[in-house]
């Protein structure tokens, strides 16, 4: 995705850039430091996605939005201030992500964007679409369980099984869906490193994975059992798992 990010603290700047250099699905086409430049850049470079500060002079990042509202712009707003995340929810924002910034946290924030830019050409009734729950943005998506059509909620699912010509949905509370899709379509919307592919028949929620062992995965799921870890997938999941010690 190309990104631009928008903040006239060059420290913000930085860190910005260089967790985007991170992630490989992240191109940074521009840097702005004030929103009336930004207006500009957005408009020659066409971006996929933009970090926006919401602080600025001359014109705040929500004036901004707001001035590019019937853009659909994917944005990612960046503040030092709590007080705004009502308002940037009702701008249809992608996240809110409150300084100081940490890669975990940035790097959800990036997976959800993706997420929704790799669902653009999938068909009107299967693109996620978003709501405020619980003080945060959830991503959801309609599905088809037998004849009626439900919502699923991406960052509720724990664990997908294969069953054969179905998919098994594990969510928290013991709940539990079942739909009429294949592995691969499902993939596109559980999308690394938020979710991993653990073997050939079962997808996992990275946060939702407690430890793991001799090559099998024990979640945060009550009474589930444990994950056996496919010899060809353990390289890809490697790749995703972030040790911190």
């Amino acid at each position: 995705m190309k990104v631009i990010i928008i903040d006239d603290e060059p420290i913000a700047q930085q860190i910005l850039e260089k967790f985007s250099k991170k992630i490989p699905y992240l191109e940074i086409v521009g840097i702005c430091d004030n929103a009336i430049i930004a207006i500009q850049t957005i408009q020659e470079l066409q971006p996929d996605l933009i970090f926006l500060d919401i602080q600025m002079p001359e014109m705040s990042g929500l004036e901004m939005l707001r001035i590019l509202q019937k853009q659909k712009l994917m944005v990612i707003l960046t503040t030092a201030f709590h007080e705004h995340a009502l308002e940037s929810y009702e701008l249809d924002v992608v996240d809110y992500l409150l300084k100081p910034i940490s890669f975990e946290r940035f790097l959800k924030a990036v997976s959800k964007a993706d997420n929704l830019y790799k669902m653009q050409n999938i068909q009107h009734d299967q693109i996620p679409f978003t709501k405020i729950q619980n003080g945060g943005m959830k991503t959801y998506v309609w599905a088809n369980e037998g004849r009626k059509k439900v919502q699923i909620c991406i960052e509720d699912i724990i664990i997908v099984n294969a069953l054969k010509d179905y998919m098994e949905l594990l969510l928290p509370d013991n709940g539990k869906v079942i739909l009429n899709i294949t592995m691969s379509k499902l993939e596109q919307y559980l999308i690394p490193p938020l979710f991993l592919r653990v073997n050939r028949s079962c997808i996992v929620r990275q946060s939702a994975i407690k430890n793991i062992q001799d090559m099998h995965i024990e979640t945060t799921l009550p009474m589930a059992k444990r994950i056996s870890i496919g010899p060809t997938y353990w390289e890809n999941m490697q790749k995703h798992l972030i040790n911190l010690f």
